[in-house]
């Protein structure tokens, strides 16, 4: 059984729409016997989310919480143009250890027509703005797989299998076996928008093992894995 120690994905009231804090999600993931986890709240670019004070604030923030887990600081960050540029500035985002993307209500790319969101995603993608695309299979702002598989798997960009946008089982699969096939590094990530929902991981293994998914291309399966795809510390 494939094995995951990290849920680098989890927000807090900072995002403006979730439940609980930093030190909440650390004890909940500690009782799941997790090795880490990801503060990735929301940037700017979505309404309600934080801003440049508290990611500029935050690695000191985690660095400072003494809790028998490693807390990464992150952010899930918004695409703002066709460019593929975020909507944090480039200073700020540099002091954060893991940045991520996605498309959400409300936002610039969600008024977008399919072929400009996905060369938006491209950009975001090939420019080395973001490390992770999350939640890329299920959302009502859809993008075509083919190009962003592709421009990931060039750049050393994962994707997301997120447990809490789990849609239609079958394109689940789907997207698993295009990213095995395609060689795509993947994260498995909650999502957690309240402390109970971190590290719920168990039918997304299920899915791993049912489509035979190479374990290796699973970025959050072990220390060194993250270490190394990600260029974080972790001593």
């Amino acid at each position: 059984m494939i094995e995951l120690i990290a849920d680098l994905h989890i927000h807090t009231v900072a995002s403006g729409h979730a439940a609980d804090t930093i030190r909440k999600n650390c004890e909940i993931a500690i009782k799941k016997d997790l090795k880490a986890i990801g503060i990735t709240d929301h940037g700017p670019g979505l309404p309600g989310g934080a801003g440049f004070v508290y990611f500029y604030t935050l690695p000191r923030i985690v660095a400072n919480i003494k809790m028998p887990i490693k807390i990464f600081s992150c952010v899930e960050e918004d695409i703002i143009n066709k460019k593929g540029e975020l909507s944090l500035e480039a200073g700020c985002r540099s002091r954060l250890e893991i940045v991520m993307a996605g498309c959400h209500p409300r936002t610039w790319i969600a008024r977008q027509n399919v072929k400009t969101r996905t060369k938006a995603v491209v950009n975001a993608i090939t420019k080395g703005y973001i490390k992770v695309l999350t939640h890329p299979y299920r959302t009502n702002n859809n993008i075509d797989l083919k190009p962003v598989l592709e421009a990931a798997a060039a750049s050393g960009t994962a994707l997301e299998l997120n447990t809490s946008k789990p849609g239609d089982r079958a394109a689940m699969l789907e997207f698993l076996e295009k990213c095995g096939n395609n060689r795509n590094p993947i994260i498995v990530s909650s999502d957690a928008h309240v402390a109970e929902e971190v590290g719920t991981f168990t039918e997304a293994v299920k899915l791993l093992e049912e489509t035979g998914f190479p374990e290796k291309l699973v970025v959050n399966r072990s220390r060194e894995s993250i270490k190394s795809f990600f260029g974080v510390k972790w001593d």
